[in-house]
């Protein structure tokens, strides 16, 4: 295995805002309102000079060199500017220059969010101009201490040069700040490198520092070992279901339930549906509708709460079960990306309050998105790991191409070639074969192209011969739907064992004899398992009182070398006494 140049992972860490005194208070409030100022101020300068400032082929890059011309003057090297058209060490005289380059990063990260994503320019951006900004603070200017003789063990000692004094150089002031640190936050700390901090408060007014630790994890050697592809397609009575397609057939199929999340959120939707009426029918009758009001707001935040543990815990069984998959197979991962979906779900769709709630619900972004970033940290190549659009791969018949039926919400019937199956998990195999459309390593001769129908090879065969379509995907166009049907439609789905205990003659060849399909029209049998994911306990925090005081040593009082552009970051000791 080789060394990767490593995953970065966020720790977010609450701080003990009520243990503060009121002058760390007043200090942290200016220096973060301060550190606002400052990128706004660079994020203006960026908007003014934008066509001087892009770079790149495509122009969708920030020249950060041409951005310190433009702001920072300079007296060393082949640096030496003694004007510049925006001075920003005249403006703010006290900031450092490394605290100029940490401002001036955030900013660039801003407006290159802005360039891939689109949108409004960050300061026309709705709330830009009114909450802080976070910015980053790298590890030279910063440290965790652990003292266990104090009631508050763990507090982070920030530099900062708020209050320098004029004197002939700078003195780097520095502020004591307590942290609410548990033993989970300690032992990711210790997976790798802690780099940076940034401070910030959320909308509820809590203050929270947000630590970046750099992990360094070994890649998985893949050299040798045949191709599969591991396909997966979300859904909501039933997380997920996965399907190995390899060299030899469709194998390991696998559901993922979460009963207890259907469950817990359906009690919670009912006291919100409770509470609704119960507001409604005080504003009628002229009463009091706040603590009705203020009991949906903390139902609310519950909901989320509910629905992101254990999206954490599908994602967490899911990445294991993949890592074992890279044992026997050179492996990749597709994964149904939905788009437009939340527009069927819209108010006069006809659909129903139960069918919006219920997509609007459904976090398939959130899952997909975390199961990447815990791949990539588990050291799986993340250029093995893509999320192919998910139309239509439900109702099309993966063996034919053709479209087919679905008499039952769970069965799928191809009236063309006579298949029968479950939705799922034909959906799951076609989102597996538009993966294989899009690598050409995997759909030629060596690779897994007996996937790929005459209808599939006429499309890409098609798409090569198009100069138009340079760069677009090479998957099947949009077939247009019949009236009622919906990409949206298989969130009821069964497993296909309760398919055995059904008397629907349709689906005796479909469950009886499961069996994996090969090119050659050979059956082989298949392993089925389905997992159920648990909620995690969660781990109980001890908190410490007020009035916690610490010495001012162990940071140097550095000057603007402490950060040198391209320099090595040194890391930090997290010391872990619980």
């Amino acid at each position: 295995m080789g060394r990767s140049k490593g995953t970065i992972i966020s720790v977010k860490v609450p701080i003990r805002w009520d243990s503060m005194t009121d002058n760390q208070k007043t200090r942290l409030n200016r220096i973060t309102g301060r550190d606002s100022r400052v990128i706004k101020a660079y994020l203006g300068v960026i908007e003014r000079c934008e066509e001087e400032l892009l770079t790149g082929k495509k122009r969708t890059r920030i020249d950060t060199s041409k951005l310190e011309e433009l702001t920072l003057t300079a007296s060393k090297g082949k640096a030496d500017r003694s004007y510049v058209p925006h001075d920003f060490k005249v403006r703010f005289p006290n900031i450092s220059v490394n605290e100029f380059q940490e401002c001036r990063d955030t900013a660039i990260a801003m407006w290159q969010s802005y360039l891939e994503r689109g949108g409004a320019k960050p300061l026309r951006t709705r709330g830009y101009s009114t909450r802080k900004i976070p910015r980053f603070a790298f590890n030279k200017r910063f440290k965790l201490v652990y003292n266990p003789n104090l009631e508050i063990r763990h507090w982070l000692k920030l530099r900062d040069s708020l209050d320098s004094v004029s004197e002939e150089r700078k003195r780097h002031d520095k502020l004591m700040i307590p942290l609410s640190i548990s033993s989970f936050h300690l032992n990711r700390m210790k997976e790798g490198e802690v780099k940076t901090v940034r401070i910030f408060k959320d909308s509820r007014r809590k203050w929270w520092a947000i630590f970046t630790v750099t992990l360094a994890v070994e890649k998985i050697d893949s050299t040798g070992k045949p191709p599969a592809v591991l396909s997966i397609d979300l859904g909501i009575n039933k997380a997920a279901c996965s399907v190995l397609l390899t060299r030899k057939g469709y194998r390991q199929i696998r559901y993922w339930k979460q009963p207890d999340k259907l469950q817990r959120m359906k009690n919670l939707d009912e006291r919100v549906s409770s509470l609704q009426r119960e507001k409604e029918q005080l504003i009628t009758k002229g009463g009091n509708p706040d603590r009705a009001t203020a009991q949906l707001r903390e139902l609310s935040g519950k909901r989320e709460r509910v629905s992101k543990e254990h999206d954490k815990k599908l994602v967490k069984d899911i990445s294991a079960y993949i890592r074992e998959m890279t044992r026997q197979y050179d492996l990749y991962v597709s994964i149904g990306k939905l788009k437009g979906i939340r527009n069927t779900a819209r108010k006069g769709n006809y659909r129903g309050r139960r069918y919006r709630g219920m997509i609007h619900r459904w976090a398939f972004a959130r899952v997909r998105d975390k199961l990447e970033h815990k791949l990539t940290s588990l050291g799986f190549n993340p250029k093995k790991f893509k999320a192919v659009p998910e139309q239509w791969t439900s109702i099309m018949c993966h063996k034919c191409g053709h479209k087919g039926q679905r008499p039952r919400q769970n069965l799928f019937i191809c009236t063309t070639c006579g298949q029968k199956l479950n939705a799922d998990l034909n959906g799951a195999i076609n989102i597996g074969k538009r993966l294989i459309m899009l690598i050409p390593s995997l759909r030629n001769e060596n690779g897994l192209g007996m996937w790929l129908t005459p209808r599939d090879r006429a499309i890409l065969k098609a798409r090569r011969k198009t100069r138009s379509s340079h760069g677009k995907s090479a998957l099947p166009q949009r077939t247009p739907a019949l009236k009622g049907e919906s990409v949206a439609d298989p969130y009821d789905q069964a497993t296909l064992e309760s398919f055995a205990r059904s008397e629907d003659p349709a689906m005796v060849n479909a469950v009886e004899t499961p069996t994996a399909i090969t090119p050659t029209g050979a059956c082989e049998s298949m392993q089925r398992t389905e997992a159920k994911s648990h909620r995690r306990n969660d781990v109980p925090v001890k908190r410490g009182k007020a009035c916690d005081s610490l010495d001012d040593s162990g940071l140097s009082d550095a000057g603007d070398s402490s950060r040198e552009k391209g320099g090595t970051q040194e890391s930090l000791t997290v010391h872990s006494q619980l």
